[in-house]
């Protein structure tokens, strides 16, 4: 008789709270950024993120709602 192996799937809550996990790592990114190209450098993780995800809110305009200044030294 063949052995079956279960392959536990993540639960949907599961996979909601790691994208935003992610959604919230690349925001922290960008808000704390020291220089600009620490900012650019999140701004197109966010894009590559909306690509990767296109049926969710763009994390793109979350972060045009934020004002980019650079974070204290």
């Amino acid at each position: 008789m063949p052995e079956f192996t279960l392959i536990k799937m993540p639960l949907e809550a599961e996979l909601a709270w790691a994208e935003r996990a992610a959604r919230l790592q690349i925001i922290d990114s960008y808000i704390t950024a020291r220089t600009e190209s620490e900012a650019t450098a999140a701004r197109w993780e966010a894009v590559r993120y909306d690509r990767a995800n296109p049926g969710t809110s763009s994390l793109v305009a979350e972060l045009d709602a934020h004002d980019h200044q650079p974070a204290a030294a």
